[in-house]
């Protein structure tokens, strides 16, 4: 306990000495310090410059631990040539800036904000638009992005890249922010141990959220709505993923959740509504899929034969076209007092649970597995006393995939 404390004071005594020896610079058109760079030139470890309102026509290089403050959001415009602003240094922290015209090539990768090799950097409440990519961490640990409204109008896809993109990272926090309109809003590729919690991503051309061979992850309270393909998880263990909604992502090739070889995950209290395909699931092991809501989906769950000892319990299946498809038939997947509205069984014994299992797999969703235009006759009657027979003798649906104890009414989530 003495050293924790000596510890604090000492932390205290250098934090003090810091800020005291610590300036503020200020930016100005009619002030001495013209330009961003020019303060940045004059600045050291731990200083603050503070930039007036306007317009500043320039490429910001940030090599030096400093606080970089935008008052009234001045705007930093790079003139469609490179990154708008380069972080080469750890601790620095950028706030309140419009950021915007970032160089665009099929071949570069320019930035509203690049961060390389940095830590500890925060960027946060700041307004970006018209940046091929809106910020990009690359080897940098233990940064934030906060707060910050991301869109573009470009329209070229060879030179649209995506609102957040970060690559061989760890322990990043990405909250809070608004995205739209980019190729993905978050992409992650080798980041590690990192928080994404409370943003919200809409009308990206392909993912709202998209992440690979990134281990241990946290995403909580997102909002991902009308985005190309919906959300994908790839080639990745230990994700978390909680109270997530998950909306009218809708095309032939959407769904609100792809899970691409994922194994010893949780998917908790998320809502999957109006999708295409509420989760799709190739090569997912060891995964628990618990207290999830599955609304007007086409198919809820779309499950390959390569994904197994997952289990399924406590979700709410309402209004959708199929609750579950698959394209295999021997699936070692556990299904346990799920709410199913197409259930028809009975509860004499008053334990709020079916006494007769429910098969959710439709027969009908088998064969226009193999045949789409079966479709043609959903509804049919022929469909109907087809789908009927078969629940009360399988004979095409797995016997294995089935609910022993399905609850009779809508579990509360």
């Amino acid at each position: 306990m003495e050293r924790f404390r000596f510890l604090t004071c000492l932390f205290i005594l250098i934090f003090s000495v810091i800020t005291v020896n610590a300036k503020i610079l200020t930016v100005g058109k009619e002030l001495n310090i013209k330009t961003i760079n020019e303060a940045i030139s004059l600045a050291n470890q731990g200083d603050t410059i503070e930039v007036a309102a306007g317009e500043y026509n320039e490429n910001v290089i940030v090599s030096e631990s400093i606080k970089l403050r935008g008052i009234n959001f001045p705007s930093i415009n790079a003139g469609a040539n490179g990154n708008v602003i380069a972080i080469y240094a750890d601790n620095v922290i950028i706030e309140g800036f419009i950021i915007k015209n970032s160089g665009r090539s099929s071949f570069e990768e320019f930035c509203g904000i690049q961060v390389v090799e940095s830590s500890g950097v925060i960027v946060r409440n700041n307004k970006f638009s018209d940046n091929s990519i809106g910020i990009n961490f690359k080897k940098s640990n233990s940064g934030i992005i906060s707060g910050n409204y991301i869109t573009t109008s470009i329209k070229e896809t060879s030179m649209l890249g995506n609102a957040i993109h970060c690559w061989n990272s760890d322990s990043l926090l990405i909250i809070r922010n608004e995205i739209s309109n980019h190729r993905d809003g978050i992409y992650l590729e080798f980041v590690k141990d990192s928080g994404i919690d409370d943003n919200i991503v809409e009308g990206c051309l392909r993912y709202g959220l998209h992440f690979m061979f990134s281990h241990r992850d946290n995403y909580k309270n997102n909002r991902f709505r009308r985005n190309g393909a919906g959300v994908a998880v790839m080639y990745t263990r230990e994700v978390v993923m909680i109270n997530n909604i998950f909306e009218y992502n809708i095309s032939d090739i959407s769904y609100g959740l792809l899970l691409k070889d994922i194994s010893e995950s949780i998917i908790y209290n998320n809502k999957f509504d109006k999708n295409s395909i509420g989760i799709y699931m190739d090569g997912v092991s060891k995964v628990e899929i618990k207290s999830n809501i599955f609304n007007e989906n086409g198919l809820g769950i779309r499950m390959a034969a390569s994904s197994d000892n997952n289990i399924f319990t406590e979700n709410n299946f309402t209004g959708n076209t199929f609750d579950i498809a698959t394209n295999g038939k021997s699936l070692n997947n556990k299904y346990l007092k799920n709410y199913w509205d197409k259930y028809r069984g009975y509860d004499r014994d008053k334990d709020s649970f079916g006494d007769v299992p429910y098969y959710p797999l439709s027969i009908f969703s088998v064969i226009s597995e193999y045949n789409p235009l079966a479709m043609l006759f959903f509804h049919s009657i022929i469909a109907n006393l087809l789908d009927i027979s078969e629940k009360i003798f399988p004979t095409v649906t797995p016997d294995n995939l089935k609910d022993e104890q399905p609850a009779m009414k809508l579990i509360k989530l």
